[in-house]
This record gives C-alpha cells, structure tokens and sequence, in this order.
C-alpha cells in the first residue's frame, strides 16, 4: 500500500519536472521565502549523499524538488536547489548537514552535527486569508550529534539535536534504517524510519496562540511531542566516470499531534527530489 501511494505520488510529479528540466528559466527560485520545506525533504537531501559516498568524495550539481507544504494555504511547490556533499576522513557535508567525526570505523561512525532546519511559515505568502493573520515561524540550525551503524543487512542512523538559534527552543531526533543496493551504474537506497519532534518544536510551528485565534478565526491549539513515520527510496546513476543522476523521494504519515492543528489541512506529505552531480 505504501509503495503504490509512492508510485501515484511519483506520477503526479512528472510532469512538473519535464517542465522543469525543459524549461529552467520557469524555476522558482524564491528560496526559503517561497515555500514550506518539510522534514521529508531533509530526509530526501540526506539519501542523496548516502548512495555511494567514499572518503575524499567531493560533489556539487543542480537539482529540483517538489514538495507538499502541510499547511493551509501554500500549494505543491517545485523550486530548483544546489545539490552539495563531501566525504572527508574528519568532516562531512550532506546537504544540509554538516558533520564532524569524532569515531570511525568500518563498522560504526559517531560525529557532532550542525543542521538547518528549513521547515518555516511566512504569512505573507500564504493564500489563505485565515492563515494571513498568523505569526511567522522561522526556520533554524540545530545543533547535536549522530551515531551510524553499517553492517551486512544495512544500515542503522540515531540522531539527536537541538534548536541552536532558539527560534522553537526544541529537540528534534530520529531513527532509520537504509540499504544501498549496487547494480553496476545505478545504485538504490530503500529507507524507513521514525522522526521525533518534542512539545516546543511542535507547538511552534503548528501550535496557534489565543491572539492569533483572535485575529485569524482559527482555533487555538496547542501542539504535543509527536513521531512521525517515513519511507523513502533514493537514485544514482552513473553516466559517466564523474556524472551522475539522481533522484529521491520520501513519503511521510502526519502524526495526530501535527494533522489536528488548524493550520493543517492533509494527512500525509511528499517530497520528490531530482539532480544532476558531478564528483570531482
């Protein structure tokens, strides 16, 4: 069942990205300005560095996304975004993430992590004029740390951080498990996963406070720790010696404490990811 959702998701984006790629003067270039980035879309940024990198591996490309915002008011998006990884002994970049390795091995990898957290709500450019008369939600860096653990059958991740720039003042974390699988040129990454986000970091970026019920019309609410389930599959294909294409995507279940708020209006949300890189 959650493989056809991905499947007729899938579908639906095509045609988006035929638009895209044929036509690239259309990108929306309108940033963190623009739209409502989830934490599928980290997830999907994430599996893009994970397919095959190796110590030394340096990438950087172009890419596209399409994303469902889960508020209120904001429709799909389809933005273009750089796409850049590194894989050093000490230090890693993956996408939004970057890493510092405190302990490696063959088997295990412990590192301190500084995120951005681009998930964010700005009133101005939302279409819905109850939701116009709400707070702005920023987005953020976190800070924390990860622990990765590889073995034969896959791959295990344990993060935790926490909000650096004090804008939720929350912690986020997160457990999954992923497993490249090579065939020649094309590499794939099945994943699952669990995302944790406690009270703070819930209730405010989905929590409305008693003035904004007065001004908006919505009901005040006031958002709980929540876990949010995940399955995504990722993309490689080597077109060249240092070419390639990639894709990712990530369907996410919106937990009871996120889909109950009145700025919510879907059960669910997906981010599909494409690019072009190139490994020097």
């Amino acid at each position: 069942m959650i493989l056809y959702i991905i499947l007729y998701k899938l579908q639906r984006c095509i045609g988006k990205f035929v638009t895209i790629i044929i036509r690239p003067a259309c990108w929306r270039l309108n940033g963190l300005h623009g739209m409502t980035i989830k934490k599928n879309l980290l997830i999907a940024a994430t599996l893009f560095t994970t397919s095959s990198a190796m110590a030394g591996d340096f990438s950087v490309g172009a890419g596209a996304v399409f994303n469902e915002s889960p508020y209120k008011g904001y429709n799909e998006n389809t933005t273009a975004v750089p796409l850049i990884s590194y894989e050093g002994d000490n230090f890693y970049v993956r996408q939004t993430t970057g890493g510092w390795i405190l302990w490696k091995d063959s088997k295990n990898e412990i590192s301190l992590t500084a995120s951005w957290m681009p998930l964010h709500f700005d009133p101005d450019d939302n279409d819905d004029h109850q939701m116009k008369h709400l707070d702005e939600r920023k987005a953020s860096a976190f800070l924390g740390g990860a622990y990765y653990r590889h073995e034969s059958w896959g791959s295990l991740k344990f993060a935790v951080s926490g909000d650096a720039m004090d804008e939720s003042g929350g912690v986020v974390g997160e457990i999954s498990y992923f497993r490249p699988i090579r065939m020649d040129r094309l590499t794939l990454i099945p994943s699952l996963g669990v995302f944790y986000s406690d009270e703070s970091y819930n209730d405010y970026y989905y929590g409305v406070s008693g003035s904004e019920s007065r001004r908006s019309g919505l009901d005040e609410y006031t958002a709980g720790d929540s876990w949010t389930p995940y399955v995504g599959l990722a993309a490689k294909y080597q077109l060249t010696q240092n070419l390639f294409l990639n894709a990712s995507a990530v369907y996410t279940v919106l937990p009871d404490d996120v889909k109950n708020s009145p700025m919510i209006d879907r059960d669910d949300s997906f981010a599909l990811m494409t690019g072009i890189t190139w490994r020097f």
